[in-house]
């Protein structure tokens, strides 16, 4: 364990459910743990994951953009005002050599579900949490906001979901991006030498969306492929659409998934979701769609909407970790 100028700490986490993942990824992983201003070791805290997006790095403490501060620097200045309740923050690694997991169990890509379930025990082992789904929240952007929606749906561990820009309705969060990532793929050479440019970055904006939605056909795959270009709706070769492996992704959409989870999502105490009006991803549209769903089968949530777009959007973060406080507070005072 390596701890920086008490703020953060470091923990090395050796992974049974990863160590023979198909893709040969590590099973050691690194997990970032985040304390509030004036932590003690003698006192108990409540604990936020927190799952990044696809691409990003696995931490919460580098700047994420050039003006203004880490998004560490930002709940930590929350908690020491008030705003966000005082809370562990814990960053799980859960990339892959496709750039992500989408924080699922895959048979083309590893057991990321069960591995945050390891996350989970390991934090209850090293640190005096509260523990239990009560005292535990989820939530990330993106990929990460979507995983923990998936996480909220299908495990038990967690009682608070907040889910900012999430992957859903995939109709309109990935169709669109396919033409343009399947011309990307066929500029490099086909999907194999496109593939071979992983490990030769920096790459640009292009890259990265035709890298990601290879990543999520292996996500979303029901066995391990023999070739990753099988993964995708479309033939990359010649464009012809294949509505059985998009069925496959579809089986996976968080739209979709709620009329099977409805248990779950109505014990979860909080189910929070945010997105900006100009997504450039269109991920505004598949988050209606979701709020839409939700409310059409009952489930209670509170939705969000604001005048961004996919990035520069983390202040919204620290609202929605303020929706914390008064259900922790809560809990604090019904235990007295």
């Amino acid at each position: 364990m390596t701890v920086e100028h008490g703020q953060r700490v470091t923990i090395t986490h050796e992974s049974k459910c990863l160590l023979a993942n198909p893709l040969g990824d590590p099973h050691l992983r690194t997990v970032e743990v985040l304390l509030p201003p004036g932590y003690r070791s003698d006192e108990r805290l409540p604990v936020v994951y927190w799952l990044p997006g696809y691409g990003a790095t696995a931490s919460l403490t580098s700047r994420s953009i050039v003006f203004g501060g880490s998004v560490a620097e930002r709940v930590r200045t929350g908690m020491a005002q008030g705003a966000i309740p005082r809370a562990l923050v814990v960053v799980p690694d859960c990339t892959t050599a496709y750039g992500g997991s989408q924080y699922i169990n895959s048979p083309a890509c590893g057991d990321y579900s069960d591995y945050l379930a390891e996350v989970v025990a390991e934090v209850d082992q090293r640190f005096r949490t509260r523990p239990g789904p009560a005292w535990r929240a989820i939530g990330g952007k993106s990929s990460g906001g979507y995983g923990a929606l998936v996480a909220g749906m299908r495990s038990d561990l967690f009682g608070a979901v907040l889910a900012h820009s999430p992957d859903a309705g995939f109709e309109h969060s990935y169709l669109g991006l396919l033409p343009g990532a399947l011309d990307t793929m066929r500029d490099a050479g086909g999907v194999t030498a496109f593939l071979g440019r992983r490990g030769t970055g920096p790459h640009d904006g292009q890259f990265m969306v035709a890298m990601s939605l290879l990543a999520m056909g292996m996500c979303y795959a029901d066995e391990v492929p023999s070739d990753p270009a099988d993964t995708l709706p479309c033939d990359p070769e010649t464009g012809v659409f294949r509505p059985a492996v998009w069925q496959t992704w579809l089986r996976h959409d968080p739209v979709r998934m709620v009329p099977g989870h409805l248990g779950r999502l109505r014990d979860l105490r909080l189910l929070h979701l945010d997105t900006g009006q100009r997504d450039e991803y269109h991920m505004h549209w598949g988050a209606r769609a979701l709020h839409a769903t939700l409310a059409a089968h009952g489930i209670s949530h509170t939705y969000g909407e604001h005048d961004g777009g996919h990035q520069g959007i983390e202040h919204r973060f620290i609202e929605s970790l303020s929706l914390l406080k008064q259900l922790w507070r809560g809990d604090r005072e019904g235990a007295r």
